[in-house]
């Protein structure tokens, strides 16, 4: 009996030794300990690529605040909002510098995943052929970094 006790114990420590040693590969680096908390600033501006006038590639066109209309295959406009999809208040505030939670690598993710799961969801807006975002990244008062993200590319039928 002593003998299970020791290997559950043993295979226990060796699983929260693994997680300590992989915090740094994970964004929001959890299970590692930090002295001292990260202070990061985002400023995020969204962004739809839509088909060039040339007809070669896409241009980008910038999105005031969270909406946007577009056309569906049919040529009918529809109303867009991000927020319909992302309800988390950290990543649907643009356009103005907001606190990165648990650091700007986390936040950055989470940024990712929202852009992609909002490009996946929007069927009837046959123009955009993706989502961006771009952000300006300021960790721990340092000069601003600038980071673009796109979202996968999308079809004119949708994703």
């Amino acid at each position: 009996m002593i003998g299970r006790r020791m290997a559950f114990a043993a295979l226990y420590l060796a699983g929260q030794l693994a997680l300590i040693l992989t915090a740094g590969d994970r964004s929001d680096n959890a299970f590692g300990f930090r002295m001292f908390h990260e202070s990061s600033t985002l400023n995020v501006r969204l962004v739809r690529y839509i088909e060039a006038p040339s007809g070669h590639g896409t241009v980008p066109v910038p999105v005031e605040g969270t909406t946007w209309m577009a056309r569906d295959a049919a040529g009918v406009l529809h109303r867009f909002d991000w927020r319909d999809r992302v309800h988390e208040p950290a990543l649907a505030y643009f356009g103005a510098t907001i606190h990165a939670s648990y650091g700007a690598n986390a936040q950055l993710a989470r940024f990712q995943a929202a852009l992609d799961d909002v490009a996946a969801h929007i069927p009837y807006d046959a123009e955009t052929r993706q989502l961006g975002l771009e952000i300006d990244v300021r960790k721990n008062g340092r000069e601003p970094k600038h980071v673009s993200l796109t979202s996968r590319s999308r079809t004119a039928e949708g994703p």
